[in-house]
């Protein structure tokens, strides 16, 4: 699929996650390639939440055998689970890479995990690739949309780097429609989480996501009113305020607490709480 960067791709992923057992625990990673160039970023999304659980982002010279990495991150709770081996195993299976050189790729040692149905790997379907244009835009990010089994999310890539910098995720439809209000009911979508990482904070990037998510939906025949999930944190609160959109009431009458980043998230047990944050 190539795609100009003035108009965000929207791709369905039906294939099955891959899955790797590590120290703190298991994880199971949809894979997804975007390619701009020599530059190319590989994404582990959550099955179920379809947020970003990290990423790998590398150039390739004379030899595609080879990638110099440029950026790479894993999410804080989920180190030591082996979610950088399988996305340097994808990175592999998909392009050839097989060789890393420059910044070290976070929980990437085969030693201490293992990848389930190792053996199968190479009669998988081939996950989605994605390869963007080169264009001379000024605009600060690219964004993605991918959806799967009524969910989606808007991931932002920094225009320059191809890096990782936030997502936004949403259910299409949500079940029951608008929580309150006089158009209660009514078919809209759901933001259930949105994170832009630390050093891209306060640029815009969560409002622009919103923005896209709206085109998007509009584009898709999907509902373009999306509100904002009851469960919020005061920071979410406000950025809900400031993009607009259908607010309903809180949960229980008060803002969640305002947790870092992912803290909410992914724990064995734990209840997924859905927050807006910027």
């Amino acid at each position: 699929m190539t795609i100009e960067e003035s108009t965000p791709p929207v791709v369905a992923i039906d294939d099955e996650p891959w899955e790797v057992i590590g120290h703190a625990g298991r994880a199971k990673l949809l894979v997804v390639l975007v390619r701009r160039g020599r530059l190319s970023t590989i994404l582990g999304l959550d099955p179920d939440a379809l947020t970003v659980m990290g990423h790998i982002t590398w150039t390739t010279g004379s030899n595609d055998h080879v990638g110099e990495v440029k950026d790479a991150w894993v999410r804080e709770d989920r180190t030591e689970r082996g979610i950088g081996v399988v996305l340097c195993r994808a990175a592999r299976e998909l392009v050839g890479v097989d060789i890393w050189t420059g910044l070290a790729v976070p929980d990437s040692e085969d030693e201490v995990c293992s990848l389930q149905d190792a053996d199968a790997i190479s009669t998988r379907q081939p996950d989605p690739i994605v390869d963007l244009v080169d264009g001379s835009s000024a605009a600060e990010d690219v964004h993605i949309v991918f959806h799967r089994e009524g969910s989606a999310v808007v991931v932002a890539l920094a225009a320059d780097t191809l890096a990782w910098i936030g997502h936004l995720a949403w259910t299409i439809i949500r079940p029951g429609g608008r929580l309150d209000g006089l158009e209660a009911g009514l078919m809209v979508g759901e933001v259930k989480r949105v994170d832009t990482r630390k050093e891209f904070r306060k640029r815009g990037v969560a409002d622009r996501m919103y923005r896209r998510v709206r085109e998007v939906a509009a584009g898709q025949g999907w509902p373009v009113e999306v509100d904002h999930h009851p469960d919020r944190t005061v920071s979410g609160d406000l950025w809900a305020m400031k993009v607009s959109g259908w607010r309903p009431a809180l949960s229980r009458g008060r803002h969640m607490p305002d947790l870092n980043d992912f803290m909410l998230w992914g724990f064995p047990g734990s209840v997924d709480r859905r927050i807006d944050s910027q």
